[in-house]
């Protein structure tokens, strides 16, 4: 019996097996430690990326955010100005995308594998593996595989992206300088595509800054 108090009394046995057991947390402790230091750095969670993008124009001011694969980029800050009362920013992101297949010449027609889920006066984004973007408008089809558009655009090359721009979301300007917003998701794009920002006006339009962020 031992009383209240008193130091519970331990056989050399129970001494040695509570010595190893102490060992044997150590061990596996450390050996934890071990296999979280051993993650390769491609599996930790990466940091977010910003990306400020500026222009300007006369009627109509645009810029693009380009496709991250694995990535979303949402609007976390936009500053535009414009001399017309109603000018607002419009935000759209790409949705269906579309693989270009041949060789395509600058102009207005393109050759894709096919034109499936796209339509006249769809609005498109074009985006190159060299990185360049730029915008279109779909004027009519010549055949099943020919997409022609109403202006031109640059030459493209197999492995080159269309994408259909979705729905636009809006935020006002006015006639004024400096219209500020800034905000955790002014506008989330779809994850692994592209996002158009544009601002319009009558003589004088920009976007003084807009921000966006890749996670």
């Amino acid at each position: 019996m031992c009383l209240a108090g008193w130091p519970r009394y331990q056989t050399p046995g129970q001494a040695v097996q509570r010595e190893n057991k102490l060992s044997m947390k150590q061990i596996l402790l450390t050996a934890a430690l071990a296999v979280g230091l051993a993650i390769p750095s491609s599996a930790q969670v990466a940091s977010p990326s910003f990306v400020t993008q500026t222009a300007s124009g006369t009627t109509t001011a645009i810029t693009f955010f380009a496709t991250s694969p694995t990535l979303q980029m949402r609007v976390v800050g936009a500053i535009a100005s414009s001399d017309l009362a109603g000018s607002v920013i419009t935000f759209k992101s790409g949705t269906t995308p579309l693989t270009i297949t041949k060789t395509n010449a600058a102009g207005t027609t393109i050759g894709v594998a096919a034109t499936n889920g796209f339509t006249v006066a769809d609005f498109v984004i074009v985006e190159t593996k060299s990185g360049l973007l730029t915008n279109a408008q779909i004027a009519s089809f010549t055949g099943a595989t020919n997409i022609v558009f109403t202006d031109k655009i640059m030459a493209t090359v197999p492995g080159d992206q269309l994408y259909k721009l979705g729905t636009a979301a809006t935020l006002p300007v006015g006639a004024t300088a400096g219209k500020n917003y800034q905000g955790a998701a002014l506008f989330v794009g779809q994850r692994g595509r592209p996002v158009q920002v544009t601002v319009n006006g009558t003589t004088n339009c920009s976007l003084d800054s807009v921000t966006g962020c890749y996670e």
